[in-house]
């Protein structure tokens, strides 16, 4: 294409973006033009953007009580889950202390009689 070709499409293109607009009862929301850069950063990010965002809207439309509601459920979940994470840790601890001492005693009282 040569740049005249380009200035009337782009002039036909604006014309009917008018003709749009003036049929439109909707408000108008301002056009940007696609700027790769903008975007290459949230492509990552869009799903779990648009998750939370979800969230915090319905979030947002709930009564007072219903908030209320979700945060002493939420802080419930949470602790209960924390409590979960720490027994096992503790568990985990235990384990491998047992598994030590066991080694241990295998090494030095049992291992020695074996072998004369």
């Amino acid at each position: 294409m040569n740049p005249q070709e380009d200035r009337d499409l782009e002039k036909k293109l604006r014309e009917l973006e008018m003709e749009i607009d003036k049929t439109s009862s909707e408000p108008q929301v301002t056009k940007e033009r696609y700027q790769p850069e903008k975007f290459a950063d949230k492509s990552q990010n869009s799903d779990l953007e648009v998750f939370f965002g979800s969230i915090q809207k319905w979030f947002e439309r709930l009564p007072s009580v219903g908030k209320a509601g979700v945060l002493v459920v939420g802080a419930i979940l949470g602790i209960s889950l924390l409590s979960s994470f720490f027994k096992l840790l503790s568990s985990l601890l235990f384990i491998g202390i047992l598994g030590g001492i066991l080694y241990l005693v295998y090494k030095f009282l049992i291992a020695p009689s074996s072998s004369e």
